[in-house]
């Protein structure tokens, strides 16, 4: 009984998957598949003395196929995909698991497709590039994708733009002033200078360079004094721990000689004690005096070296302090120089955007009353270099490129759009202008 509800269980499923093909737009099986199509797989096999079918979860997973049409599967090695429909991957998948596992019958496997290799479209479009294909795309779907063809600005947005454009202008020219005067700061910083001037090229900007310079100052005052501050406070300690070792030793000089004195005493008196002309108390009073002195003297001797060291860790410390700042001081340098330069850039990215939401007007409109004769050309991924004229209702492969372009313009919009937008060589020349300011900024 078990047997007989798993099968009709199975066959339950098996034609619900048939309808569910046959209600798809374009069925799997017709889809040939190529390289980059990720492929999902599942192997089960029933298993009748087990009563019960087995998934192989080695294999039930997701795959792509390779640049050279081959798919690379666990147990398996190496399948062509390339050319082939999904269904006839999934034969040849279960053939060569049948062979390599020397099963009886292969197991049931099934290959679908849940990413195609993406088609392509470039031109007049909104935004070109690559897209994912699916069954039953045509060249009209595929433009819409892409957004559509190119329209015109609106006017209002167009000066929306170019204000927005300015006001980043002028942020970008308020950032550029205080990196350049941090910039002449920190140089002074890093020279041991006692002041810093303006840079020369902010001496006209007026108001704004004069804010920052003050700004800066004030930065270098503070930093300048607290700095000497603490080197002026550790020479003073190493000092103060030099001249207290001086000290020591010069007790250490006088225990010396104490010792020296109360040891001839003790001398003189052990000889008296030996002949019997003076008491021993007098001789063991000296031995204890002479005690207390050597542990005096190791009590000294023991200061001194605590304020060598005392004084080596001073030194140590100027020398840390001096070149913690150096290194504070390369680092902000480093920073302040990649910000001017990424400053640099985006200030020339604002020209050219704002420069171009100046001349976008005519361009805008001539596409709009252009937009009906837009032409389409297809150049196949089977057959690469070969493009045919297209139309909306031609169907787009995967790996196809499409290529929409609007009809060229009349002789007298071209010249006045060539007009509006700058000579010929005005591209090359904003290139030329960015690399200069480039070039101005790593400066």
């Amino acid at each position: 009984m078990k047997r007989r509800a798993i099968c009709s269980t199975l066959a339950i499923a098996g034609l619900l998957q048939a309808t569910a093909l046959a209600a798809s737009p374009a069925r799997a099986s017709d889809y040939l598949l190529g390289p980059q199509d990720r492929l999902r797989v599942k192997v089960y096999e029933w298993r009748p003395a087990q009563d019960k079918i087995v998934e192989w979860e080695g294999l039930n997973d997701e795959f792509i196929v390779g640049a050279n049409g081959k798919v690379s599967l666990p147990l398996v090695g190496e399948i062509d995909a390339g050319g082939l429909t999904p269904s006839a991957v999934a034969n040849a998948v279960g053939e060569a698991l049948r062979s390599r596992m020397q099963l009886v019958q292969k197991p049931d496997t099934t290959v679908e497709v849940v990413q195609y290799r993406p088609f392509y479209i470039t031109g007049d479009v909104m935004k070109p590039g690559e897209f994912p294909f699916r069954p039953g795309l045509t060249v009209i779907q595929a433009l819409a994708i892409a957004g559509g063809e190119v329209r015109s600005i609106d006017f209002n947005a167009r000066q929306r733009e170019a204000i927005a454009a300015r006001g980043e202008l002028e942020s970008l020219a308020l950032s550029r002033t205080a990196l350049l005067m941090r910039q002449a700061r920190l140089k002074a910083e890093a020279a041991n200078a006692d002041s810093f001037a303006m840079p020369p090229e902010l001496t006209r900007e007026g108001p704004r360079a004069r804010d920052a310079f003050e700004q800066e100052t004030l930065i270098f005052t503070t930093r300048r004094d607290a700095f000497r501050t603490q080197m002026n406070a550790l020479k003073s300690l190493k000092a103060f721990l030099d001249k207290e070792g001086e000290s020591l030793g010069g007790q250490l000089d006088t225990e010396a000689r104490q010792s020296a004195l109360v040891q001839k005493e003790l001398d003189g008196v052990a000889s008296l004690v030996g002949k019997g002309l003076a008491a021993a108390p007098r001789q063991f009073a000296l031995e204890r005096t002479m005690a207390q002195l050597q542990g005096d003297r190791l009590r000294l001797e023991t200061s001194i070296l605590r304020a060598k060291q005392e004084a080596s860790r001073a030194e140590i410390s100027l020398v840390e302090l001096q070149s913690k700042r150096e290194g504070e001081i390369a680092v902000e340098l480093r920073e302040t120089d990649q910000r001017l330069r990424e400053l640099a850039n985006r200030r020339a990215i604002n020209e050219d955007l704002l420069q171009e939401a100046m001349n976008a007007g005519a361009s805008g409109a001539r596409r709009d009353a252009m937009r009906q004769g837009l032409t389409f050309t297809v150049v196949r991924a089977a057959a690469p270099g070969e493009a045919i004229t297209a139309t909306e209702s031609t169907p787009v492969g995967p790996g196809d490129m499409v290529k929409v372009t609007l009809p060229p313009p009349p002789p007298r919009e071209a010249a006045a759009e060539t007009i509006a937008s700058g000579s010929p060589s005005a591209a090359p020349a904003k290139a030329a202008n960015r690399a200069e300011r480039g070039a101005v900024a790593l400066n």
